[in-house]
């Protein structure tokens, strides 16, 4: 049986299913409707409504309020916050490149929190290639409500922290489980160094390593079988040479 090669497909789906496992093992952090619900409430909410029957009321035909709203179950904010990244570096003493979890300040992160139902939003006319609602810039609203206001964003900037430092943490270990598989240059060699490299790899490929390793068994066995008796047979074989043929 061929040798299963440490080839650059099969490190691409080992790496591949390590994200998946790290997933389920780490999952993904997702803002809460609740919020979501709550900040429309105070920064939106009935003041929508008033403003597109006050636009409907204000210019009837002429004018087609329909361009000015959408409805959305996201609503999209901006806030300033500490958040994470994965930064690519040459450690001097290692000599190779590594990935390190660092702290980063983002003046202006972006995030569409979720809503529990379609809500009616103004549509942000400084783009004309495409559809979509006003970025609500949480920074600008800080005295409105203030307690409340600052319990959303916390909450905002908590799930955001942890979400972006679980994906940073993710590739930093992306990068360490590449840096391992650059060590062999067969899949056996690996498994043989990392046993639970077996919940990475697909089960064809563990198959025909597993193929090899009983041949190898097998060959193993046969071979003790002969050894014994090998010593006075190769001696007549060996004698019977040295007279020559008939």
């Amino acid at each position: 049986m061929a040798t299963v090669r440490m080839a650059d497909y099969l490190k691409r789906d080992i790496t591949t299913k390590f994200k998946k496992l790290y997933n389920k093992s780490n999952p993904k952090l997702e803002h809460s409707t609740y919020v979501g619900d709550k900040l429309y409430d105070l920064l939106l909410g009935a003041k929508t409504e008033e403003f597109k029957e006050q636009v409907s009321n204000t210019f009837g035909a002429y004018v087609n309020p329909e361009k000015f709203f959408l409805k959305s179950n996201k609503l999209p904010v901006s806030l300033s916050m500490l958040i994470y990244k994965d930064v690519r570096d040459f450690d001097d003493i290692q000599h190779k490149y590594v990935v390190k979890v660092e702290e980063e300040f983002e003046d202006e992160r972006e995030i569409d929190l979720p809503l529990s139902g379609e809500y009616l939003q103004l549509v942000d006319l400084s783009t004309s290639w495409t559809t979509q609602a006003v970025t609500m810039k949480l920074d600008n609203y800080e005295e409105k409500e203030e307690q409340l206001f600052q319990l959303y964003t916390k909450k905002i900037i908590s799930v955001e922290q942890k979400e972006t430092k679980r994906l940073a943490k993710r590739a930093a270990d992306v990068h360490k489980v590449e840096q391992a598989l650059e060590q062999f240059t067969t899949l056996n060699q690996a498994l043989k160094a990392w046993p639970a490299l077996t919940k990475l790899v697909d089960q064809d490929k563990i198959s025909k390593v597993h193929e090899k390793q009983q041949r190898k068994r097998k060959e193993q066995q046969q071979r003790s079988k002969i050894k014994p008796i090998e010593q006075g047979l190769n001696q007549t074989i060996l004698t019977a040479s040295l007279l020559g043929e008939d």
